[in-house]
Protein backbone atom coordinates (compact mmCIF):
# COMPACT_ATOMS: atom_id res chain seq x y z
CA UNK A 1 0.00 0.00 0.00
CA UNK A 2 2.87 2.34 0.78
CA UNK A 3 4.31 1.82 -2.74
CA UNK A 4 0.91 2.40 -4.34
CA UNK A 5 0.35 5.56 -2.27
CA UNK A 6 3.74 6.81 -3.41
CA UNK A 7 2.85 6.36 -7.08
CA UNK A 8 -0.69 7.72 -6.72
CA UNK A 9 0.59 10.86 -5.02
CA UNK A 10 2.39 11.84 -8.19
CA UNK A 11 -0.74 13.14 -9.99
CA UNK A 12 -0.81 15.97 -7.45
CA UNK A 13 2.36 17.23 -9.08
CA UNK A 14 0.77 17.11 -12.50
CA UNK A 15 -2.36 18.83 -11.19
CA UNK A 16 -0.54 22.14 -11.11
CA UNK A 17 -0.19 21.91 -14.88
CA UNK A 18 -3.80 21.06 -15.41
CA UNK A 19 -5.22 24.13 -13.58
CA UNK A 20 -5.01 26.50 -16.55
CA UNK A 21 -6.02 23.80 -19.01
CA UNK A 22 -9.77 24.48 -18.80
CA UNK A 23 -9.20 28.16 -19.41
CA UNK A 24 -7.00 27.33 -22.38
CA UNK A 25 -9.60 24.97 -23.78
CA UNK A 26 -12.31 27.62 -23.36
CA UNK A 27 -10.26 30.17 -25.21
CA UNK A 28 -9.28 27.70 -27.94
CA UNK A 29 -12.98 26.99 -28.49
CA UNK A 30 -13.72 30.66 -29.33
CA UNK A 31 -14.70 31.15 -33.00
CA UNK A 32 -12.03 33.71 -33.71
CA UNK A 33 -9.21 31.41 -32.57
CA UNK A 34 -7.65 28.58 -34.60
CA UNK A 35 -8.57 25.19 -33.04
CA UNK A 36 -5.00 23.95 -33.06
CA UNK A 37 -3.61 26.91 -31.08
CA UNK A 38 -3.91 27.16 -27.30
CA UNK A 39 -4.17 30.76 -26.07
CA UNK A 40 -1.99 31.90 -23.22
CA UNK A 41 -3.66 32.25 -19.84
CA UNK A 42 -3.78 35.69 -18.31
CA UNK A 43 -3.02 34.07 -14.98
CA UNK A 44 0.48 33.34 -13.75
CA UNK A 45 2.02 30.34 -15.49
CA UNK A 46 2.77 27.58 -12.92
CA UNK A 47 5.11 25.69 -15.29
CA UNK A 48 8.46 27.10 -14.06
CA UNK A 49 7.70 26.31 -10.41
CA UNK A 50 6.46 22.84 -11.22
CA UNK A 51 9.45 22.09 -13.45
CA UNK A 52 11.76 23.24 -10.70
CA UNK A 53 10.03 20.90 -8.27
CA UNK A 54 10.33 17.98 -10.67
CA UNK A 55 13.95 18.69 -11.37
CA UNK A 56 14.64 18.69 -7.65
CA UNK A 57 12.83 15.37 -7.26
CA UNK A 58 14.62 13.86 -10.21
CA UNK A 59 17.95 15.05 -8.86
CA UNK A 60 17.25 13.37 -5.56
CA UNK A 61 16.52 10.12 -7.43
CA UNK A 62 19.72 10.49 -9.50
CA UNK A 63 17.89 10.70 -12.84
CA UNK A 64 19.34 13.06 -15.39
CA UNK A 65 16.74 15.62 -16.46
CA UNK A 66 17.28 17.67 -19.58
CA UNK A 67 15.97 21.21 -19.25
CA UNK A 68 14.40 22.86 -22.28
CA UNK A 69 16.82 24.63 -24.56
CA UNK A 70 16.28 28.36 -24.13
CA UNK A 71 18.44 29.17 -27.15
CA UNK A 72 16.38 27.36 -29.75
CA UNK A 73 16.61 28.30 -33.39
CA UNK A 74 13.57 29.88 -35.09
CA UNK A 75 12.94 26.55 -36.80
CA UNK A 76 12.97 24.71 -33.49
CA UNK A 77 10.66 27.35 -31.96
CA UNK A 78 8.21 26.91 -34.81
CA UNK A 79 8.27 23.17 -34.34
CA UNK A 80 7.76 23.51 -30.60
CA UNK A 81 4.78 25.79 -31.19
CA UNK A 82 2.92 22.77 -32.60
CA UNK A 83 2.79 21.30 -29.06
CA UNK A 84 2.02 24.01 -26.48
CA UNK A 85 3.57 23.77 -23.04
CA UNK A 86 0.18 23.03 -21.46
CA UNK A 87 -0.91 20.31 -23.90
CA UNK A 88 -1.88 16.83 -22.78
CA UNK A 89 1.28 15.11 -24.23
CA UNK A 90 3.44 17.72 -22.50
CA UNK A 91 1.69 17.26 -19.18
CA UNK A 92 1.78 13.51 -19.46
CA UNK A 93 5.53 13.51 -20.04
CA UNK A 94 5.99 15.78 -17.03
CA UNK A 95 3.99 13.32 -14.96
CA UNK A 96 6.12 10.41 -16.20
CA UNK A 97 9.31 12.30 -15.34
CA UNK A 98 8.04 12.89 -11.84
CA UNK A 99 7.23 9.21 -11.46
CA UNK A 100 10.71 8.33 -12.74
CA UNK A 101 12.18 10.38 -9.89
CA UNK A 102 10.43 8.25 -7.29
CA UNK A 103 12.75 6.13 -5.15
CA UNK A 104 10.47 3.10 -5.34
CA UNK A 105 11.60 0.58 -7.99
CA UNK A 106 8.02 -0.47 -8.69
CA UNK A 107 7.00 3.09 -9.43
CA UNK A 108 10.04 3.52 -11.68
CA UNK A 109 9.05 0.37 -13.56
CA UNK A 110 5.57 1.83 -14.09
CA UNK A 111 7.13 5.08 -15.27
CA UNK A 112 9.31 3.15 -17.73
CA UNK A 113 6.30 1.38 -19.25
CA UNK A 114 4.49 4.70 -19.56
CA UNK A 115 7.51 6.37 -21.15
CA UNK A 116 7.69 3.59 -23.74
CA UNK A 117 4.00 3.96 -24.49
CA UNK A 118 4.33 7.73 -24.72
CA UNK A 119 7.06 7.39 -27.33
CA UNK A 120 4.99 4.97 -29.38
CA UNK A 121 2.25 7.58 -29.60
CA UNK A 122 4.46 10.68 -29.84
CA UNK A 123 7.75 9.73 -31.55
CA UNK A 124 8.17 13.04 -33.33
CA UNK A 125 7.32 15.74 -30.79
CA UNK A 126 9.93 18.30 -29.69
CA UNK A 127 10.43 16.46 -26.39
CA UNK A 128 10.49 12.92 -27.82
CA UNK A 129 14.27 12.79 -27.63
CA UNK A 130 14.06 13.78 -23.98
CA UNK A 131 11.53 10.98 -23.41
CA UNK A 132 13.81 8.40 -25.03
CA UNK A 133 16.75 9.56 -22.92
CA UNK A 134 14.52 9.24 -19.87
CA UNK A 135 13.55 5.72 -20.93
CA UNK A 136 17.21 4.74 -21.30
CA UNK A 137 18.00 6.10 -17.86
CA UNK A 138 15.16 4.11 -16.30
CA UNK A 139 16.32 0.91 -17.99
CA UNK A 140 19.75 1.47 -16.51
CA UNK A 141 18.47 2.28 -13.03
CA UNK A 142 16.33 -0.86 -13.07
CA UNK A 143 19.35 -3.02 -13.95
CA UNK A 144 18.82 -3.48 -17.68
CA UNK A 145 21.90 -1.84 -19.16
CA UNK A 146 21.47 -3.65 -22.47
CA UNK A 147 18.09 -2.10 -23.19
CA UNK A 148 19.53 1.22 -22.04
CA UNK A 149 22.38 1.04 -24.57
CA UNK A 150 20.04 0.06 -27.40
CA UNK A 151 17.70 2.93 -26.53
CA UNK A 152 20.61 5.37 -26.52
CA UNK A 153 21.91 4.12 -29.86
CA UNK A 154 18.44 4.69 -31.23
CA UNK A 155 18.48 8.19 -29.68
CA UNK A 156 21.67 9.05 -31.55
CA UNK A 157 20.13 8.00 -34.86
CA UNK A 158 16.70 9.50 -34.34
CA UNK A 159 17.35 12.69 -32.39
CA UNK A 160 20.96 13.72 -33.20
CA UNK A 161 20.44 17.45 -32.63
CA UNK A 162 18.09 17.23 -29.70
CA UNK A 163 18.62 19.17 -26.47
CA UNK A 164 18.86 15.82 -24.69
CA UNK A 165 21.78 14.65 -26.88
CA UNK A 166 24.47 15.71 -24.39
CA UNK A 167 22.85 13.85 -21.49
CA UNK A 168 22.29 10.83 -23.72
CA UNK A 169 25.94 10.71 -24.75
CA UNK A 170 27.07 11.11 -21.17
CA UNK A 171 24.88 8.22 -20.04
CA UNK A 172 26.01 6.09 -22.98
CA UNK A 173 29.67 6.62 -22.11
CA UNK A 174 29.03 5.73 -18.47
CA UNK A 175 27.21 2.50 -19.31
CA UNK A 176 29.75 1.57 -21.96
CA UNK A 177 32.63 1.95 -19.52
CA UNK A 178 30.96 0.23 -16.58
CA UNK A 179 28.87 -2.53 -18.13
CA UNK A 180 29.59 -3.30 -21.77
CA UNK A 181 31.84 -6.14 -22.87
CA UNK A 182 35.28 -4.77 -23.74
CA UNK A 183 35.22 -6.60 -27.06
CA UNK A 184 31.99 -4.88 -28.06
CA UNK A 185 32.92 -1.36 -27.01
CA UNK A 186 34.67 -0.35 -30.26
CA UNK A 187 31.75 -1.49 -32.42
CA UNK A 188 29.19 0.18 -30.17
CA UNK A 189 31.21 3.38 -30.19
CA UNK A 190 31.29 3.39 -33.99
CA UNK A 191 27.53 2.83 -34.16
CA UNK A 192 26.97 5.67 -31.72
CA UNK A 193 28.83 8.07 -33.98
CA UNK A 194 27.32 7.08 -37.31
CA UNK A 195 25.07 9.44 -39.23
CA UNK A 196 21.31 9.17 -39.23
CA UNK A 197 21.03 8.08 -42.85
CA UNK A 198 18.93 9.23 -45.79
CA UNK A 199 15.79 9.08 -43.65
CA UNK A 200 14.83 8.35 -40.07
CA UNK A 201 13.61 4.86 -40.87
CA UNK A 202 16.69 4.06 -42.92
CA UNK A 203 18.93 5.12 -40.05
CA UNK A 204 17.04 3.05 -37.51
CA UNK A 205 16.85 0.02 -39.81
CA UNK A 206 20.59 0.24 -40.44
CA UNK A 207 21.20 0.32 -36.68
CA UNK A 208 19.00 -2.72 -36.07
CA UNK A 209 20.73 -4.77 -38.75
CA UNK A 210 24.25 -3.82 -37.69
CA UNK A 211 23.61 -4.40 -34.01
CA UNK A 212 21.93 -7.72 -34.78
CA UNK A 213 24.87 -8.88 -36.87
CA UNK A 214 27.61 -7.76 -34.49
CA UNK A 215 26.06 -8.31 -31.06
CA UNK A 216 22.63 -9.79 -31.56
CA UNK A 217 23.08 -12.53 -28.99
CA UNK A 218 24.00 -9.96 -26.33
CA UNK A 219 21.23 -7.44 -27.01
CA UNK A 220 18.64 -9.97 -28.14
CA UNK A 221 15.65 -8.99 -25.96
CA UNK A 222 16.11 -5.27 -26.47
CA UNK A 223 16.54 -5.72 -30.21
CA UNK A 224 13.43 -7.84 -30.58
CA UNK A 225 11.43 -5.10 -28.87
CA UNK A 226 12.96 -2.47 -31.17
CA UNK A 227 12.14 -4.52 -34.28
CA UNK A 228 8.51 -4.80 -33.24
CA UNK A 229 8.31 -1.10 -32.56
CA UNK A 230 9.85 -0.34 -35.93
CA UNK A 231 7.37 -2.52 -37.84
CA UNK A 232 4.44 -0.83 -36.10
CA UNK A 233 5.80 2.64 -36.72
CA UNK A 234 6.96 2.20 -40.31
CA UNK A 235 4.57 -0.31 -41.95
CA UNK A 236 5.39 0.98 -45.43
CA UNK A 237 9.18 0.81 -45.06
CA UNK A 238 10.68 0.07 -48.48
CA UNK A 239 13.10 -2.59 -47.23
CA UNK A 240 10.69 -4.30 -44.87
CA UNK A 241 11.45 -7.74 -46.31
CA UNK A 242 15.17 -7.43 -45.54
CA UNK A 243 14.54 -6.16 -42.02
CA UNK A 244 12.10 -8.98 -41.23
CA UNK A 245 14.66 -11.48 -42.50
CA UNK A 246 17.26 -9.88 -40.22
CA UNK A 247 14.91 -10.41 -37.27
CA UNK A 248 14.46 -14.08 -38.20
CA UNK A 249 18.23 -14.48 -38.42
CA UNK A 250 18.54 -12.82 -35.01
CA UNK A 251 16.20 -15.42 -33.49
CA UNK A 252 18.25 -18.22 -35.07
CA UNK A 253 21.52 -16.72 -33.85
CA UNK A 254 20.12 -16.65 -30.32
CA UNK A 255 19.03 -20.29 -30.74
CA UNK A 256 15.39 -19.31 -30.41
CA UNK A 257 14.56 -21.71 -33.19
CA UNK A 258 10.78 -21.78 -32.94
CA UNK A 259 10.69 -17.99 -33.09
CA UNK A 260 13.09 -18.15 -36.05
CA UNK A 261 10.87 -20.64 -37.87
CA UNK A 262 7.80 -18.47 -37.39
CA UNK A 263 9.71 -15.36 -38.50
CA UNK A 264 11.03 -17.05 -41.65
CA UNK A 265 7.55 -18.33 -42.46
CA UNK A 266 6.20 -14.80 -42.06
CA UNK A 267 8.76 -13.30 -44.43
CA UNK A 268 7.88 -15.93 -47.03
CA UNK A 269 4.15 -15.42 -46.53
CA UNK A 270 4.40 -11.62 -46.79
CA UNK A 271 6.82 -11.59 -49.73
CA UNK A 272 6.28 -14.83 -51.70
CA UNK A 273 7.88 -13.31 -54.80
CA UNK A 274 10.37 -11.19 -52.90
CA UNK A 275 14.01 -10.89 -53.80
CA UNK A 276 15.01 -12.52 -50.52
CA UNK A 277 12.49 -15.37 -50.64
CA UNK A 278 15.12 -17.98 -51.72
CA UNK A 279 17.38 -16.97 -48.85
CA UNK A 280 14.51 -17.05 -46.35
CA UNK A 281 13.42 -20.49 -47.54
CA UNK A 282 16.95 -21.88 -47.33
CA UNK A 283 17.33 -20.57 -43.79
CA UNK A 284 13.92 -21.96 -42.90
CA UNK A 285 14.81 -25.42 -44.21
CA UNK A 286 18.07 -25.42 -42.27
CA UNK A 287 16.30 -24.44 -39.06
CA UNK A 288 13.65 -27.10 -39.60
CA UNK A 289 16.05 -29.99 -40.09
CA UNK A 290 19.06 -29.01 -37.99
CA UNK A 291 17.31 -27.51 -34.98
CA UNK A 292 13.64 -28.45 -34.92
CA UNK A 293 14.12 -31.94 -36.41
CA UNK A 294 11.17 -31.44 -38.74
CA UNK A 295 12.93 -33.27 -41.54
CA UNK A 296 9.92 -33.99 -43.71
CA UNK A 297 8.90 -30.35 -43.94
CA UNK A 298 12.52 -29.38 -44.55
CA UNK A 299 12.56 -31.76 -47.52
CA UNK A 300 9.51 -30.04 -48.97
CA UNK A 301 11.12 -26.62 -48.57
CA UNK A 302 14.34 -27.80 -50.23
CA UNK A 303 12.33 -29.24 -53.13
CA UNK A 304 10.51 -25.93 -53.47
CA UNK A 305 13.85 -24.11 -53.63
CA UNK A 306 15.37 -26.32 -56.33
CA UNK A 307 12.19 -26.18 -58.41
CA UNK A 308 11.45 -22.47 -57.98
CA UNK A 309 14.95 -20.99 -58.17
CA UNK A 310 17.04 -23.12 -60.57
CA UNK A 311 20.60 -22.01 -61.07
CA UNK A 312 20.72 -19.87 -57.92
CA UNK A 313 23.19 -20.28 -55.05
CA UNK A 314 20.25 -21.24 -52.87
CA UNK A 315 19.28 -24.04 -55.25
CA UNK A 316 22.83 -25.37 -55.17
CA UNK A 317 22.84 -25.30 -51.37
CA UNK A 318 19.53 -27.14 -51.33
CA UNK A 319 20.89 -29.83 -53.66
CA UNK A 320 23.83 -30.36 -51.32
CA UNK A 321 21.53 -31.03 -48.36
CA UNK A 322 18.48 -32.63 -49.89
CA UNK A 323 19.68 -36.14 -50.88
CA UNK A 324 21.30 -36.93 -47.54
CA UNK A 325 18.17 -35.75 -45.76
CA UNK A 326 16.04 -37.89 -48.06
CA UNK A 327 18.17 -40.93 -47.19
CA UNK A 328 17.80 -40.13 -43.50
CA UNK A 329 14.04 -40.26 -43.89
CA UNK A 330 14.21 -43.48 -45.97
CA UNK A 331 13.09 -41.63 -49.08
CA UNK A 332 15.60 -43.48 -51.23
CA UNK A 333 13.98 -42.96 -54.60
CA UNK A 334 13.94 -39.21 -53.96
CA UNK A 335 17.63 -39.42 -53.05
CA UNK A 336 18.40 -41.21 -56.33
CA UNK A 337 16.43 -38.64 -58.33
CA UNK A 338 18.23 -35.79 -56.60
CA UNK A 339 21.65 -37.32 -57.24
CA UNK A 340 20.70 -37.59 -60.91
CA UNK A 341 19.72 -33.93 -61.01
CA UNK A 342 23.05 -32.94 -59.48
CA UNK A 343 24.91 -34.99 -62.12
CA UNK A 344 22.85 -33.38 -64.88
CA UNK A 345 22.86 -29.77 -63.68
CA UNK A 346 26.35 -29.53 -62.17
CA UNK A 347 28.50 -31.92 -64.26
CA UNK A 348 31.74 -30.04 -63.68
CA UNK A 349 31.54 -29.86 -59.90
CA UNK A 350 33.26 -32.35 -57.64
CA UNK A 351 29.86 -33.05 -56.11
CA UNK A 352 28.77 -34.63 -59.39
CA UNK A 353 31.36 -37.39 -58.91
CA UNK A 354 30.18 -37.88 -55.34
CA UNK A 355 26.59 -38.02 -56.59
CA UNK A 356 27.53 -40.90 -58.93
CA UNK A 357 29.04 -42.80 -56.00
CA UNK A 358 26.16 -42.09 -53.64
CA UNK A 359 23.52 -43.02 -56.20
CA UNK A 360 25.21 -46.35 -56.92
CA UNK A 361 25.41 -47.05 -53.19
CA UNK A 362 21.72 -46.29 -52.59
CA UNK A 363 20.65 -48.38 -55.57
CA UNK A 364 22.70 -51.32 -54.40
CA UNK A 365 22.31 -51.21 -50.62
CA UNK A 366 18.93 -49.60 -50.02
CA UNK A 367 16.83 -50.22 -53.12
CA UNK A 368 18.39 -53.63 -53.88
CA UNK A 369 18.90 -52.78 -57.53
CA UNK A 370 22.43 -54.01 -58.25
CA UNK A 371 22.09 -53.91 -62.03
CA UNK A 372 21.09 -50.24 -61.94
CA UNK A 373 23.97 -49.55 -59.56
CA UNK A 374 26.38 -51.10 -62.08
CA UNK A 375 24.92 -48.90 -64.82
CA UNK A 376 25.62 -45.79 -62.75
CA UNK A 377 29.20 -46.97 -62.06
CA UNK A 378 29.79 -47.51 -65.78
CA UNK A 379 28.57 -43.99 -66.48
CA UNK A 380 30.97 -42.76 -63.83
CA UNK A 381 33.84 -44.59 -65.56
CA UNK A 382 32.77 -43.08 -68.88
CA UNK A 383 33.10 -39.57 -67.45
CA UNK A 384 36.18 -39.90 -65.24
CA UNK A 385 39.05 -41.54 -67.12
CA UNK A 386 41.37 -41.85 -64.14
CA UNK A 387 41.70 -43.74 -60.89
CA UNK A 388 38.12 -42.80 -60.02
CA UNK A 389 36.89 -44.63 -63.09
CA UNK A 390 38.98 -47.71 -62.28
CA UNK A 391 37.64 -47.84 -58.74
CA UNK A 392 34.09 -47.61 -60.07
CA UNK A 393 34.69 -50.53 -62.46
CA UNK A 394 36.27 -52.64 -59.73
CA UNK A 395 33.18 -52.01 -57.60
CA UNK A 396 30.97 -52.97 -60.54
CA UNK A 397 32.91 -56.23 -60.88
CA UNK A 398 32.36 -56.89 -57.18
CA UNK A 399 28.61 -56.35 -57.56
CA UNK A 400 28.54 -58.77 -60.49
CA UNK A 401 30.37 -61.36 -58.38
CA UNK A 402 28.67 -60.95 -54.99
CA UNK A 403 25.19 -59.66 -55.77
CA UNK A 404 24.38 -61.02 -59.22
CA UNK A 405 26.61 -64.10 -59.34
CA UNK A 406 27.27 -63.10 -62.91
CA UNK A 407 30.70 -64.36 -64.00
CA UNK A 408 30.33 -63.10 -67.54
CA UNK A 409 29.54 -59.59 -66.34
CA UNK A 410 32.45 -59.67 -63.95
CA UNK A 411 34.89 -60.75 -66.67
CA UNK A 412 33.52 -58.15 -69.05
CA UNK A 413 34.27 -55.45 -66.47
CA UNK A 414 37.85 -56.71 -65.99
CA UNK A 415 38.31 -56.65 -69.75
CA UNK A 416 37.26 -53.02 -69.83
CA UNK A 417 39.77 -52.09 -67.15
CA UNK A 418 42.58 -53.84 -69.04
CA UNK A 419 41.57 -52.19 -72.32
CA UNK A 420 40.87 -48.66 -71.09
CA UNK A 421 43.75 -48.49 -68.62
CA UNK A 422 46.40 -50.70 -70.19
CA UNK A 423 49.29 -48.76 -68.65
CA UNK A 424 47.78 -48.62 -65.19
CA UNK A 425 48.97 -51.03 -62.46
CA UNK A 426 45.39 -52.26 -62.19
CA UNK A 427 45.43 -53.65 -65.76
CA UNK A 428 47.49 -56.82 -65.00
CA UNK A 429 45.49 -57.36 -61.82
CA UNK A 430 42.27 -57.20 -63.83
CA UNK A 431 43.55 -59.79 -66.35
CA UNK A 432 44.66 -62.06 -63.52
CA UNK A 433 41.26 -61.73 -61.84
CA UNK A 434 39.49 -62.57 -65.11
CA UNK A 435 41.64 -65.69 -65.51
CA UNK A 436 40.76 -66.76 -61.97
CA UNK A 437 37.05 -66.40 -62.73
CA UNK A 438 37.43 -68.65 -65.78
CA UNK A 439 39.38 -71.14 -63.73
CA UNK A 440 36.61 -71.25 -61.10
CA UNK A 441 34.03 -71.85 -63.81
CA UNK A 442 36.15 -74.71 -65.21
CA UNK A 443 36.90 -72.91 -68.46
CA UNK A 444 40.59 -73.73 -68.21
CA UNK A 445 41.52 -72.84 -71.77
CA UNK A 446 40.35 -69.25 -71.39
CA UNK A 447 41.92 -69.10 -67.95
CA UNK A 448 45.27 -70.16 -69.46
CA UNK A 449 44.98 -67.45 -72.12
CA UNK A 450 44.48 -64.69 -69.52
CA UNK A 451 47.36 -65.92 -67.38
CA UNK A 452 49.63 -65.95 -70.39
CA UNK A 453 48.60 -62.38 -71.27
CA UNK A 454 49.68 -61.28 -67.84
CA UNK A 455 53.08 -62.98 -68.02
CA UNK A 456 53.76 -61.71 -71.54
CA UNK A 457 52.45 -58.14 -71.32
CA UNK A 458 53.38 -57.38 -67.72
CA UNK A 459 56.42 -59.56 -67.04
CA UNK A 460 57.86 -57.09 -64.51
CA UNK A 461 54.67 -56.76 -62.53
CA UNK A 462 54.08 -58.76 -59.35
CA UNK A 463 50.91 -60.14 -60.95
CA UNK A 464 53.07 -61.95 -63.52
CA UNK A 465 54.52 -64.26 -60.88
CA UNK A 466 51.03 -65.09 -59.63
CA UNK A 467 49.86 -65.75 -63.18
CA UNK A 468 52.83 -68.04 -63.84
CA UNK A 469 52.07 -69.97 -60.69
CA UNK A 470 48.49 -70.40 -61.90
CA UNK A 471 49.74 -71.61 -65.27
CA UNK A 472 52.02 -74.14 -63.61
CA UNK A 473 49.06 -75.40 -61.64
CA UNK A 474 46.99 -75.84 -64.76
CA UNK A 475 49.80 -77.78 -66.51
CA UNK A 476 50.03 -80.08 -63.50
CA UNK A 477 46.41 -81.16 -63.87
Amino acid sequence: MKKLASFLAIPAVAAAFCAPLSAQEAQSAAPEKAPAVVAESAEADPLPDAMAGMQAAASAAEVTVVTPNTAETPKAKAKAAAVPAGSVPELELNFIKAAAADKDDDVQAMALAQAEDWLKVYPALPRSGEALQLEAGLHYKLGDYKSALVALLRHFREYPGDASAFAAKKLFTEILDKKADKKLRPALTVMAGEAQGSSKEEGLADLLQKLSAQAGDVFYDALVAEYRGFFLRFPAYSRDEALRLALADLHAKKEEYLAARVAYDKVIAMYPAGQLAPKAKLALAGTLTENLKDHDRAIQVYLDIVDSYPGTPEAWSAYLRLPALAEKRDKYQLAVETYERIILLYPDKEEAFKAFQAEARVLREELKKPAEAIAVLNRLADKYKDARGIDALLLAAEIYRKDLKDAAGEIKTYDRIAADYASDPQAPKALLAAGEVYEKTKDLEKARKYYEDVTQKYAEDASAKKAQKRLDGLLAR
